[in-house]
């Protein structure tokens, strides 16, 4: 019987992409997952023969991480665009990394904003009234008066016709970002069913064709 004889290097790696079932959330995406993708990678050693090469992984992780459905499709996708794909990491070199803490959503992000924003302008807006009611009282206005109370429209016709509404179209684009994301996931939860009752499928049919 040939001999096997063994090789490493520090160059030697293996990836390996895993489905996995459970819940989850991840870092650049709103939405918790049941499903998603896991990814290992570890240093590696083979074995050869004359007939054969056989390849093992060796101790721990390197690296450990999950991504959602929708965060493997776009970085499989987009490959040489952008500055990548986001993703969660778990283990590093053997060490857990720090749970994920429940992230902010950016509906709740641009709510929160948006209520902090109108906090203030109720603040700033009482203070501006107050200030033209002491001018009006006057007999006669000065010009510089005259260009306080001028000032006080401008800011008042700004935050209306332009700062709110903005506020209103980044929580609208949030909305669809949403939307999309979910989209996006039902899609590959579908396609991956779809998948592997194909593949049950064609066991059965193998099964029945060879006994």
């Amino acid at each position: 019987m040939d001999k096997r004889e063994r090789y490493t290097h520090p160059a030697f790696g293996q990836i390996l992409f895993s489905r996995i079932t459970g819940t989850e959330d991840f870092y650049g995406s709103e939405l918790t997952q049941d499903n998603y993708i896991q990814m290992e990678i570890h240093a590696s050693e083979v074995e050869r023969d004359l007939s054969q090469d056989w390849y093992y992984t060796v101790g721990i992780p390197i690296i450990r991480l999950r991504m959602s459905a929708g965060q493997f499709s776009e970085m499989i996708t987009s490959m040489n665009h952008g500055t990548g794909v986001c993703c969660t990491l778990e283990y590093i070199q053997g060490k857990k990394v720090q749970k994920l803490d429940k992230q902010e959503s950016r509906k709740e992000f641009v709510h929160r904003r948006f209520e902090e924003r109108m906090k203030e302008f109720a603040h700033t807006l009482r203070e501006k009234q107050t200030e033209a009611k002491e001018i009006v009282k006057k007999k006669t206005l000065t010009k510089d008066d005259v260009h306080k109370l001028m000032l006080h429209l401008d800011w008042l016709t700004a935050e209306i016709a332009s700062n709110i509404p903005f506020f209103a179209k980044c929580f609208q684009e949030t909305m669809d970002e949403v939307v999309f994301e979910a989209k996006l996931e039902v899609e590959n939860a579908i396609q991956h069913k779809i998948n592997v009752l194909g593949l049950e499928k064609l066991h059965e049919q193998n099964d029945l064709l060879n006994p």
